[in-house]
């Protein structure tokens, strides 16, 4: 996966993945414009490279576990019921909290597609050639 340039990916043992634009910290839909498809490839090949690293880690240490949480907080509530403008929700495209979605719906959907992403990686450690000195 690709991985911003210059950057190496941390010795993390733990991902919170939550996919965002710098227009809308939380975004639901993934596949809803190209616009967020290119900021969730950008986030997949992050991931990815971690993924790596730990593999590589754990080719000497054998401790290949790494965990990850799918975050999107609830709509932040005023004391009138109503939703806070800029709160930390789902955000559809057009910047409008997407709370009717289902909080519950919006983390099964994200974790289901962090894990196919994780298991088509996964799927291709044949691939990944590790050099043993």
């Amino acid at each position: 996966g690709a991985r911003p340039p210059g950057r190496r990916p941390p010795a993390v043992d733990h991902l919170h993945a939550r996919v965002g634009t710098p227009q809308a910290p939380q975004v639901a839909s993934l596949a809803e414009s190209a616009t967020t498809a290119r900021a969730a490839e950008r986030f997949y090949g992050w991931w990815e490279a971690c993924w790596a690293a730990a593999e590589a880690r754990s080719l000497s240490s054998r401790d290949s576990t790494l965990t990850a949480t799918v975050e999107y907080g609830p709509a932040e509530l005023g004391e009138d019921g109503q939703v806070l403008a800029g709160s930390y929700s789902p955000l559809d495209l057009h910047g409008r909290h997407v709370s009717g979605v289902g909080l519950d719906d919006t983390l099964a959907a994200a974790a289901a597609a962090l894990r196919s992403r994780f298991e088509r990686w996964h799927a291709n450690a044949a691939s990944r050639v590790a050099v043993l000195a």
